[in-house]
């Protein structure tokens, strides 16, 4: 490998959180011209993992060491793998990807995902009849089979809830054919405008590392709305005081031309001396206002029910330097309004 395609790998890592070995196989297996961080092949694998990093997002009840959870992405053109921290986050977020209903209710969970396989450190689910696949790693099949079954324990009344999941493998059951047809028909145009905007949370799946790797942060939570022209994802950060890089090197990760998307800064709020510890607001666009991001960094102390020993490995995991090719704060506003490179 030459020096170039070493420095790309090394890049592609504080995006992913790979291993070096990793990374480098990943950039060795790229064709020539390719990106070094693959963007989704099908519209049904970016719409997927969209729906995934906003559940990330918004399905949040435990703390963890990582701001989201996992450690780790492995993107690929035609699916994703991702790296859990746990098995208590690992509930979590099949609880809420897995389809469920009770009847007579609305389908929770995305519609037609099953678990196709499961592997020794691995599962991977897939929606049936769509080119999709995302792929769960970081347990052994034992503590993968304890997670299925521990979101169970988390319905009021599970005697009642139907499981389409476990039901029927193989299948779309006709109650989340309903969901798709009302909620997802592809000719509705708010549908049209999440369904084009998706990009735009898939990119951001395949760049989770980066929300730990370059920046102090500790917690994040966000959800889905609607700007004026497309659609708008906001994502909350938690940043710890006087340790580490701050926010604003997320930012400048995203804008980087390498391993970047395309997207400007089109509005900051907040003092750029991040000495001071005050919140600061970036709002970022792409350049067809097709999505707004909108990234709201506050710096302050931890919840009081976050155990002192779970603080501790936070601080311990906590990144010595942000993303050393970025720009500082002030020259970040200064590019409020440019076209993306």
């Amino acid at each position: 490998m030459n020096a170039l395609a070493q420095d790309v790998a090394l890049l592609r890592r504080l995006y992913t959180g790979e291993s070096v070995q990793q990374a480098r196989k990943a950039i060795r297996q790229l064709r020539e011209g390719a990106a070094p961080i693959p963007a989704a092949t099908s519209p049904a694998q970016r719409h997927l993992e969209a729906r995934v990093f906003l559940c990330l997002l918004e399905n949040r009840h435990l703390y963890t060491r990582y701001p989201l959870g996992i450690t780790a992405v492995h993107p690929e053109p035609e699916g994703i793998a991702i790296h859990l921290e746990s098995e208590q986050r690992a509930t979590e977020v099949l609880f809420n990807l897995l389809p469920a209903h009770a009847p007579g209710q609305e389908l929770h969970g995305l519609a037609g995902l099953r678990i196709t396989r499961r592997d020794q450190t691995a599962i991977e689910l897939r929606v049936l009849g769509q080119p999709t696949r995302l792929r769960l790693h970081g347990l052994p099949s034992r503590l993968w089979r304890s997670a299925e079954t521990g979101t169970l324990d988390r319905w009021v009344d599970p005697d009642t809830m139907r499981l389409c999941w476990r039901s029927s493998p193989r299948a779309w059951t006709p109650t989340e054919c309903e969901h798709h047809a009302r909620y997802e028909d592809d000719s509705d145009s708010y549908v049209q405008l999440h369904q084009r905007g998706s990009w735009l949370g898939s990119g951001l799946l395949r760049r989770a590392a980066l929300l730990h790797t370059v920046a102090n942060t500790y917690l994040l939570d966000g959800y889905r709305g609607d700007a004026v022209a497309g659609a708008r994802l906001v994502i909350r950060s938690s940043h710890v005081r006087g340790h580490g890089p701050g926010p604003h090197h997320i930012v400048s990760a995203l804008l980087d031309p390498i391993c970047g998307l395309p997207l400007q800064v089109a509005r900051f709020r907040g003092d750029t001396d991040e000495r001071y510890g005050s919140d600061q607001h970036f709002v970022l666009e792409d350049p067809d206002k097709t999505n707004l991001l909108d990234l709201r960094a506050s710096i302050e102390q931890p919840p009081s029910n976050l155990g002192p020993e779970l603080w501790d490995s936070i601080i311990r995991r906590l990144p010595s330097q942000g993303f050393t090719n970025g720009a500082a704060p002030g020259s970040l506003v200064a590019l409020c309004g440019r076209a993306a490179p």
